[in-house]
């Protein structure tokens, strides 16, 4: 017996059987498991997977007393040109550091706000993108009146707060035109 337990032949069939059997049990506890990764799951995280919206979704209602008053008074003011002394009130001052300009060039228009004429606005209507303690962003669509020449466009305003308490405000610290840039379908145009 010590003879058969010590040849090369049960060996081998020993070392075939256990690898045999290695195989087996990963392959089970690979079949097995309840939830797999994206990574080896296709059926459930194929190409048409979509990631689970994780950005709040922020409403007017979120919004802080006096920002909209102060966003609308400040396109009124600064980007259609009506009262650049109230647009200078309205802008904080990191917008003001942008211009580096002086309140007396500023009231002479040349400022870091694109221009859209006022009396051409029908309608404004805006979304909330982001809202912190001390930040907020929207995103504004001007509409023109039917007989306007303008067309309609989309800017974004952003508000930063000054000071706390009672005196807190509002001011506005960002205004651009949303640009939608042109892409061609092939190389060629």
């Amino acid at each position: 017996m010590k003879r058969i337990l010590s040849s090369k032949v049960l060996l081998n069939v020993a070392v075939l059987c256990a690898g045999a059997l290695l195989v087996v049990g990963v392959a089970a506890y690979i079949s097995s498991r309840p939830e797999p990764s994206p990574a080896t799951n296709t059926e459930t995280y194929g190409r048409d997977f979509e990631l689970p919206e994780t950005t709040q979704a922020f409403t007017a209602a979120d919004l802080p007393k006096g920002v909209r008053k102060t966003a609308g008074e400040f396109i009124l003011a600064a980007a259609g040109r009506e009262d650049l002394a109230k647009a200078w009130k309205l802008t904080h001052p990191e917008l003001r550091a942008q211009c580096g300009c002086t309140y007396k060039q500023w009231l002479k228009g040349d400022i870091p706000v694109q221009y859209y004429p006022s009396e051409d606005i029908s309608t404004a209507s805006f979304e909330v993108s982001e809202i912190t303690p001390r930040e907020i962003y929207l995103r504004v669509l001007l509409l023109p009146k039917e007989t306007s020449e303008v067309k309609p466009q989309v800017f974004d305003i952003g508000l930063k707060s000054l000071g706390s308490g009672p005196k807190k405000q509002w001011l506005v610290t960002y205004w651009a035109a949303k640009v939608a840039i042109q892409v061609p379908a092939t190389p060629d145009g």
